[in-house]
């Protein structure tokens, strides 16, 4: 199983990063678009896990998110990795608590435990990633991304559960399922629908 563990971003900001792209798309290089209905902030990727060592995995998951109050996180600004050169990526950036970066460290460290996880060492950075540039875009197309997503991007959200997703590979992009969801402060309410 290809898993990750995220953070989703509800519909109010989605509709917003939507409307953004949709103006932007067509005045941009060829890129492998996300699918804007299920936009994440990703925690950690996992990679290729045994299906066996999920239960252990979650069990792990489930005591991180349960020791951290929801967390309110905002849209904003876009950019590109790498920096500075040649873009492979492009993002919208995450505007969050102190918190949001222990909440990450606590999740690695989960999936060291369980997994044997190797993390990475460059530090994270907290990004909603919005495209994969199969040529690299040039100073021209980052400016951009830059420019229409700069300042607020949609209103401000809380993160009251992190979700560990199956991403299953194929012609038309990654499609998603849920495999776990871990809620945080385990007696806080579930949102409404």
């Amino acid at each position: 199983m290809r898993l990750f563990v995220a953070l989703v971003v509800p519909e109010p900001a989605r509709r917003e990063v939507r409307r953004r792209v949709e103006g932007l798309r067509d005045r941009l290089p060829r890129a492998r678009w996300v699918d804007l209905d299920v936009l994440h902030l990703t925690l950690l990727f996992l990679g290729e896990t045994a299906e066996t060592e999920v239960p252990g995995l979650a069990a792990k998951l489930r005591h991180v998110f349960e020791r951290f109050s929801p967390l309110p996180l905002r849209l904003g600004g876009g950019g590109t990795f790498p920096p500075g050169r040649p873009a492979r990526v492009a993002w919208v950036g995450v505007e969050s608590p102190p918190e949001l970066l222990t909440l990450q460290a606590d999740v690695a460290q989960a999936a060291v435990e369980s997994l044997g996880f190797e993390p990475e060492e460059r530090v994270y950075h907290p990004h909603v990633t919005l495209a994969r540039c199969s040529d690299p875009w040039r100073r021209e197309a980052i400016e951009k991304l830059t420019n229409a997503f700069s300042g607020f991007v949609g209103p401000p959200f809380v993160a009251d559960r992190g979700v560990l997703f199956e991403s299953k590979l194929s012609p038309k992009g990654a499609r998603y399922r849920e495999v776990e969801v871990f809620p945080m402060e385990e007696d806080y309410p579930e949102e409404e629908a």
